[in-house]
């Protein structure tokens, strides 16, 4: 029997995407896929956030910051290490980050701690989206990565001692078994950094682990997570959680002056709930323009940067894929209020108030209401606009640098006098 053709994978990669975007451009069929698979997220959310809380209390868990450094720096200590601090301009870093998207504003922020020394696989010629589909040849080439990261290691190590690990992967990218040898080999901090744990916790089976979060997080000494929710599921799960939100490069998010000829602006892919509010603007009247892949080209991030200026109002949507409930910390929940240029109106999230002092530094939004409410006073006060849009930036500068993350980080790790 002849063998049964199959399509190059480069044509059902184009195949895949042309269908999302007839599925997405078109009202009557992406309506019920997108509640389908809306209510597909809520389910598994619920049911995974109950299965950790239940776990916790039964285990008597409890997240505290004070609680984590005292764990790691003790875990630290039973491998011999008690980590001298340092300073500023001195720290060793050996990263696991991938060349790609918004990745390269973390670089500056890391060199500022001292010098880096990067693995970067998709440099080495490894591919993110084989990887993530986990076939035959991303568990290959999974394998063979990972046999090159100890050695990586070692080298740097070899040539200046290496202060501590920092990751930024799935379970996808890196094996458990790889962060445990580097941990018995070396001794080293090890610390991966999550952001988006509510809805990437979980993956496919690998063989090993899966290949999300949860079949890692125990490996390292410590697990930085955006999701305060998922702080007790790193317990469960045996590893040391670290609450920290995203943070901004402030080389690339910076003021610009330009004119403020864009009333109302929303970057981002055109998806899910984020079609039905933009829709929901426009009939009720509002002069929302948007911006990026599905709405029209895909636009650089400087042209990102000059938008953000341009626009009066800089609306943001915190919701996770097709969930305008479910909230997250964004990237640029940090990066749009850096800039300075317009105020930023996005979802309220307990989680970013914690940052922020909502109506002072940003705008939260309860509902497309009040979103419609919002938008139409700020239009007309655009003086108040303006001073929110100069406290955010003022407080971003002061607080929520990348850099400001990474010596916290540095400091429950006991590299820095504090964490501050």
């Amino acid at each position: 029997m002849a063998d049964t053709p199959t399509l190059p994978r480069s044509l059902k990669l184009r195949l895949h995407q042309g269908l999302k975007s007839f599925v997405m451009g078109s009202p009557v069929l992406r309506r019920p896929s997108s509640a389908y698979l809306r209510r597909r997220l809520h389910r598994g959310y619920a049911a995974r956030a109950d299965f950790y809380a239940r776990r916790a209390d039964e285990l008597g868990l409890a997240y505290s910051e004070e609680a984590t450094t005292a764990a790691v720096r003790r875990r630290l200590a039973e491998r011999g290490r008690t980590p001298k601090p340092k300073r500023l301009g001195d720290i060793h870093t050996f990263v696991f980050l991938s060349g790609q998207g918004w990745h390269e504003t973390l670089m500056p922020d890391l060199e500022e701690l001292g010098p880096v020394t990067r693995f970067d696989y998709i440099a080495k010629g490894y591919r993110w989206p084989e990887l993530v589909r986990a076939g035959r040849e991303g568990l290959r080439q999974r394998e063979e990565l990972n046999s090159l990261i100890l050695p990586a290691l070692r080298e740097a190590h070899a040539r200046r001692p290496v202060d501590w690990v920092f990751v930024y992967a799935s379970g996808y990218e890196i094996k458990a078994e790889t962060v445990r040898r580097i941990t018995e080999e070396t001794g080293l901090p090890t610390v991966n950094m999550c952001l988006d744990d509510k809805h990437s916790w979980s993956g496919r089976w690998l063989g090993d682990h899966s290949g999300g979060q949860d079949g890692i997080v125990g490996a390292f000494d410590l697990a930085w997570t955006t999701a305060r929710v998922a702080c007790e599921w790193i317990m469960v799960e045996g590893g040391r959680p670290l609450c920290l939100p995203e943070g901004f490069d402030a080389r690339t998010y910076r003021p610009l002056e330009t004119p403020k000829d864009i009333p109302v602006s929303f970057v981002g892919e055109a998806y899910g709930f984020r079609i039905d509010v933009i829709e929901h603007l426009r009939r009720r009247g509002v002069p929302v323009q948007t911006f990026g892949r599905g709405w029209g080209p895909f636009i650089s991030n400087d042209e990102f940067l000059r938008v953000l200026h341009r626009s009066r109002i800089n609306l943001g949507m915190g919701g996770i894929l097709h969930s305008e409930d479910l909230v997250n910390l964004k990237g640029r929940d940090f990066e749009v209020p850096a800039t300075g240029g317009g105020v930023y109106l996005t979802t309220y999230n307990p989680d970013l108030a914690r940052y922020f002092a909502i109506g002072d530094e940003i705008l939260c939004y309860s509902g497309r209401e009040d979103l419609v409410d919002q938008i139409r006073y700020y239009l007309k006060h655009p003086d108040e606009a303006a001073a929110i849009a100069a406290r955010g930036r003022a407080r971003c500068l002061r607080e929520h640098r990348w850099l400001h993350r990474l010596q916290k980080v540095c400091g429950v790790l006991g590299l820095t006098a504090d964490g501050a």
